[in-house]
């Protein structure tokens, strides 16, 4: 089987490289094409092309591979790519559009109208459209789902277990928390108003506590949050560290003992899953997302991102059991991989491959 991908970029937090290619590396000959530069080292079995930005050069270089090339498969992981992809394959190769699948990676309401009105042209056109997960079905507008049932599979995310354990069994990992610090709190989501780091931000500036806080990620909000976090109490200790490695998140979420997300919107967060395997008890928003992953209650809290005394009532919770909950990691480890194994997912995507073959 021949697959060309497409996708916006190749970086640390790319599902569509972290999961897919790298997922499917052995098993599919895979070209890989993205909007932006390549940020992350490929794999030696993995072919890629990128348009160093520009659309028209992202053009250009799928209309020379899918005339070199008898692709078997076409996994479109984003609008924007997969607009380019129409006008590329337009007027010659429409066929191409047969051994099209489009994957929606979030939940409706995340998207910006304009990415609403391209998805929308995508999923009509292509012949087989994945959501990521049940949540993420349940999202789309009533009637775009009558228009697209029958060619809908909701297939769950799943996370590489294998990759968390071979950064845990380093021996040389670098220490990424002050190992004096009562509790330990990773927050990772780009920094922007739907992942929601400014709520948690106003409740810390609440409470008198000692803890440290990591965020982890880049975006247009990170001024303004670094100038607010200056207000809190010198007993928090809050740093930003921007966009990492997904090893060195990964490090993160094995020394965390607590991983929090008050985000407004998701599609099936892959750091959450792998915050979970990881041992990180967490306190998440209440969206269908988050209820979707379900861990185990005595592992998890969820919050009504509107209502401040639940999130500060999660807080003293953990303060006050710290503890106890440092000494259950273990507990969710096996619910994550029996639930979110990444085979599952690849497994799932094979039979939608395979379906167009």
């Amino acid at each position: 089987m021949k697959l060309l991908r497409l996708t916006p970029a190749l970086k640390a937090t790319s599902s569509s490289y972290n999961q897919f290619s790298l997922g499917f590396k052995k098993a599919i000959e895979q070209t890989v094409g993205s909007l932006q530069k390549h940020q992350v080292q490929i794999d030696d079995n993995i072919t890629v092309f990128h348009g160093d930005g520009s659309a028209y050069k992202l053009f250009k270089q799928i209309r020379k591979f899918i005339n070199r090339n008898n692709y078997d498969v076409i996994h479109i992981h984003n609008s924007s790519t997969g607009i380019i992809f129409l006008f590329a394959i337009f007027p010659f190769k429409l066929k191409l559009l047969n051994k099209t699948i489009f994957t929606l990676h979030n939940s409706w309401n995340v998207f910006k109208p304009r990415n609403q009105f391209l998805n929308i042209i995508l999923m009509l056109l292509s012949h087989k459209v994945c959501t990521c997960g049940k949540s993420s079905h349940e999202s789309l507008p009533t009637i775009l789902k009558y228009f697209i049932y029958k060619k809908t599979n909701a297939i769950i995310n799943g996370f590489d277990h294998e990759r968390i354990d071979r950064v845990s069994n380093k021996k040389s990992r670098e220490i990424h928390f002050d190992e004096s610090a009562k509790v330990k709190i990773l927050y990772i989501g780009s920094l922007i108003n739907i992942k929601n780091q400014i709520a948690f931000l106003e409740v810390l500036n609440l409470l008198d506590i000692e803890a440290e806080i990591i965020f982890l990620g880049e975006g247009i909000n990170k001024k303004s949050l670094i100038e607010f976090s200056k207000k809190i109490s010198n007993s928090i200790k809050i740093s930003f560290k921007g966009l990492v490695s997904r090893e060195i998140a990964i490090e993160h979420m094995l020394e965390a003992d607590v991983y929090i997300s008050l985000s407004k919107g998701e599609g099936l967060p892959i750091a959450a899953l792998e915050a979970m395997y990881s041992g990180c008890f967490m306190i998440l928003s209440k969206i269908p997302p988050h209820k979707e992953i379900s861990p185990p209650t005595e592992r998890c809290l969820y919050v009504d991102i509107e209502n401040t005394q639940e999130i500060i009532n999660s807080l003293k919770y953990v303060i006050n059991n710290i503890e106890e909950l440092k000494n259950k990691r273990e507990v969710s480890k096996n619910y994550s991989i029996s639930n979110f194994s990444v085979k599952k997912m690849l497994d799932d995507y094979q039979n939608v491959y395979d379906s167009l073959c």
